[in-house]
């Protein structure tokens, strides 16, 4: 019985880490992050991981996790719950897990490891899948584009980036990275053009709901 027990906590353990989906050959770096592949679908427009569950997929249209975090934590908590409605969707950007300037490093890193073990087992499914660049202070470069391949379609936020001069700073500093170390075809920005100049086509779309909140505000 004793026995017995142990096994079922070491299965929900496997389970709350989702270790059963790591494939240990597909990893890349010291911290052995999952590699996701590079993608050269460009998306027409997106829709948030929560609007995206009650509508029906349309064309050219990607899933985004442009979202708080609590919006998708269940994708991680149950990922087979939500993987085959996101590959009816066209393409699918990779969780974007908050990377804020005072987390301990090892949470930057969790969640960042978590985006991309997400972003694979999508792209097992048949998804088109577009890595979502994040990062926070210089420190963090040695990891958050680590496991990209370069040369594809990478997708960035802009969001709550333009009114603060300091998250300005560090987002421009680490798209200079990010150009560098991906060598990317294709930007597609969500949330508001900031004067960034790309080395490579951009593809801008609006956030929806800011949208929707501005024409309310106007009538």
């Amino acid at each position: 019985m004793e026995q017995l027990e142990k096994i079922s906590y070491r299965i929900r353990t496997v389970d709350t880490y989702n270790l059963d989906y790591l494939d240990g050959k597909r990893v890349a770096g010291p911290y052995q992050l999952p590699i996701i592949k590079k993608c050269d679908y460009i998306p027409k427009d997106l829709i948030g991981f929560n609007y995206m569950l009650t509508q029906k997929p349309k064309p050219m249209v990607g899933v985004h996790f442009y979202l708080d975090d609590y919006q998708f934590e269940r994708l991680w908590n149950r990922p087979m719950l939500y993987l085959h409605t996101l590959a009816k969707w066209d393409c699918v950007l990779t969780p974007d897990w908050s990377l804020y300037m005072n987390m301990p490093m090892a949470m930057k890193l969790w969640n960042v490891y978590r985006s991309r073990l997400i972003g694979q087992m999508l792209q097992d499914f048949g998804v088109n899948v577009i890595p979502t660049l994040s990062w926070a202070e210089k420190a963090t470069y040695q990891f958050c584009f680590c496991g990209i391949e370069p040369g594809g379609v990478v997708s960035v936020s802009t969001l709550g980036v333009k009114k603060n001069k300091e998250a300005l700073k560090v987002w421009f500093a680490g798209m200079d990275a990010a150009i560098q170390a991906l060598q990317p075809s294709c930007v597609v920005e969500y949330g508001g053009d900031l004067g960034y100049n790309y080395p490579c086509k951009v593809v801008r779309i609006e956030n929806h709901v800011t949208t929707r909140e501005r024409k309310i505000g106007n009538r």
